[in-house]
């Protein structure tokens, strides 16, 4: 084998992935009205099309034969996926690219080195798999209908660092490391308790969890790590402990640590305090100062040293000082974890009208930072923090509700699945429209109305009930655009488990709020097949027969005939995709779709929607996401 060529192709692998990060969601600052905004982003989509072929050539050719066999590869080639391994989790960018495929070549890798016995790349490799580990149970914990695939990552993270711990306690073999095999273990040991932030809270875990920091951060005073490891950043190392300590209260105490534990944790985090006031320069080249205000004052909260009210008030304080539109790791943890904070103190209270308005202004302006984020660096923390903030959220009448954040949400992770549910939610407005107008007898039969006036009279409820359920049945999408994003090659098994479950993680959100808990059925069974043959969830759930059957075929036809947001595939016209609805129902889909379908003025109607109707909500996504958020203006297209 050509190890250099393959080092190369590794490389381009690389850098064509993070070329379709980048080219997926079109920065504001990079085109000139709506008009070309649409057009940049077919533009771009097509280019993402060629990159990806090229990508799937790599994998096919190169990757998949080396580590997709039971037989030992050459050092050069484990060395060689071991710098791949370093580019896709940590890129000059500071994203996390790929994360599925990297946690096949770690697990790959981990087998190699140590069948080798060769210990610094060993070493090496259970540091880089347990952050490899952590990366993917932060993503796979969003799915909040399914513990599984966080279940699995997290068994996987713990297996490695319950290794590398060995090596830390085994003093004979861990002196026999080099310098640099001591400094990777020295940070898995430290690293590895973040492996447990899972939605799920478990005060056995909680135990562990806060006990693993105690070790590694008590392995700083012990004589023998320090003469073995002399020139490690030790003071680094102990303030990374507590600062990993201080956020294990993080969103309300999720992880519903008790009293008493906040207290030992406050406690403990006493020595950050008292480095801070000897050098407060030297701690802020670590922690940033509103990180680590943010760290104090929450833990002396949940320590019972503080009431609410001045929590609350210390948070708003906090937030206001701070905040800004800058995009890194703290910055985004900064503008979006402060306002989940506070959110949080005011779960099962009566808001008051002071509380009310201070809400409004918290959303406004969380809205306008997602909103500009489009396509900054640290995409990672900006979904993950944004998550825990619609997790926290409150649905206030007339501040805000959850369809309106949730749309927010889209257009800023998102913005071609946001047009797409705007699209979704036109076409189904439309086939109700027409299905009531022209076929009444459908709906007399299904729903019981006493005759054609009957249904006449109450499609203005029907077409608004299907708007807004086509509006948020793909909000479950919200939690994995980063899975979204594989446009490079073929998807993984668990990137397919993971999409297929947006359907119930999107219904499970929508259940908890007062504007969307209508939408939720829908919104489950919108991939289930009209006979309930095939599709996805395998699930008794059975929701409304007429509005899932249009929302199928509104979410099929936009789908097939995008040429913008989906230009990475190859669309079909409507006259196509029309076709296959029709010889599909019945089974696939719904059996009024045929007749309705062929009549000639919803034919107009969709061809209509499908051109000068998605320009316009192409145009309504620029003109939000420039700052415009509650109107259209013309850019004189």
């Amino acid at each position: 084998m050509d190890y250099k060529k393959l080092r190369e192709e590794l490389k381009e692998y690389v850098e064509k992935i993070s070329e379709i990060r980048v080219l997926s969601a079109v920065r504001m600052d990079k085109v000139a009205g709506a008009g070309a905004y649409a057009l940049k982003l077919r533009e771009d989509y097509q280019k993402i099309g060629a990159l990806g072929e090229r990508c799937r050539q790599i994998l096919e050719e190169s990757l998949y034969p080396l580590i997709r066999t039971t037989e030992h590869m050459p050092e050069e080639a484990m060395f060689a996926l071991q710098e791949f391994c370093d580019e896709l989790l940590e890129p000059a960018s500071g994203e996390e690219l790929d994360l599925f495929l990297l946690f096949e070549v770690s697990e790959k890798l981990l087998k190699e080195f140590s069948f080798r016995n060769h210990f610094d790349g060993y070493a090496k490799q259970l540091n880089m798999h347990i952050s490899v580990c952590y990366a993917n149970v932060n993503r796979t914990a969003r799915l909040t209908v399914d513990r599984d695939l966080c279940t699995f990552f997290r068994d996987k993270g713990l297996l490695a660092a319950m290794i590398a711990r060995e090596i830390m306690y085994d003093r004979d073999r861990y002196a026999s490391l080099s310098p640099t095999a001591k400094t990777y273990i020295l940070r898995a040991c430290r690293f590895y308790s973040a492996l447990y932030d899972t939605f799920f809270a478990e005060p056995e875990t909680n135990v562990a969890r806060y006990q693993a920091l105690i070790d590694a951060f008590e392995a700083s005073s012990d004589p023998f790590y320090l003469e073995q490891t002399p020139e490690y950043p030790w003071e680094l190392h102990r303030c990374r402990c507590l600062e990993h300590m201080g956020q294990l209260t993080e969103r309300g105490d999720r992880w519903q640590f008790t009293r008493e534990q906040c207290r030992e944790i406050n406690d403990r985090l006493g020595e950050l305090r008292q480095q801070w006031a000897q050098d407060e320069e030297k701690v802020k080249e670590v922690l940033p100062e509103a990180h680590f205000r943010l760290i104090m004052l929450r833990n002396a909260y949940f320590a019972g040293e503080m009431e609410k009210k001045a929590y609350q008030e210390g948070l708003l304080k906090l937030y206001e000082q701070y905040a800004d539109y800058q995009y890194d790791m703290y910055a985004v943890q900064h503008n979006l974890l402060i306002p989940t904070e506070y959110l949080l103190t005011l779960r099962g209270e009566r808001i008051s009208a002071r509380e009310e308005t201070t809400i409004r202004i918290l959303y406004d302006r969380v809205i306008d930072y997602i909103l500009k984020s489009v396509n900054m660096d640290a995409f990672n923390y900006l979904q993950e923090y944004l998550m825990g903030f619609l997790e926290s959220f409150l649905e206030i009448p007339g501040v805000m509700t959850f369809e309106e954040m949730g749309l927010y949400c889209l257009a800023a992770l998102h913005p071609p699945t946001y047009v797409h549910t705007l699209q979704a939610a036109e076409i189904s407005r439309c086939l109700m429209e027409h299905l009531g107008r022209r076929f009444p007898g459908v709906l007399m039969e299904e729903y019981g109305y006493a005759g054609a006036y009957a249904v006449f009279s109450d499609l203005p409820r029907l077409t608004s009930e299907i708007y807004h359920a086509a509006l948020c049945f793909d909000f479950g999408k919200l939690t994995m655009v980063d899975s979204i994003f594989t446009y490079g090659r073929d998807l993984l098994d668990h990137e397919r488990k993971i999409l297929k479950l947006h359907a119930e993680v999107g219904a499970d959100m929508l259940s908890r709020y007062n504007s969307t808990r209508r939408c939720a059925a829908l919104a489950k069974c919108h991939h289930i097949w009209y006979d309930r043959t095939a599709g996805y969830p395998d699930t008794e759930d059975a929701a409304d027969r007429i509005k899932n059957g249009i929302l199928a075929a509104a979410d099929s036809i936009d789908a097939a005939t995008d040429p913008i947001g989906r230009s990475y595939q190859k669309t079909k016209t409507l006259a196509e995709v029309c076709g296959e609805i029709s010889d599909g129902a019945g089974t696939r889909y719904a059996p009024f779709l045929k007749p309705l379908l062929t009549n000639q003025s919803v034919q107009e109607d969709l061809a209509y929607l499908l051109e000068e109707g998605r320009q316009d909500q192409y145009q309504k996504a620029y003109y939000l996401l420039t700052g415009v958020r509650n109107r259209l203006q013309s850019d004189g297209r």
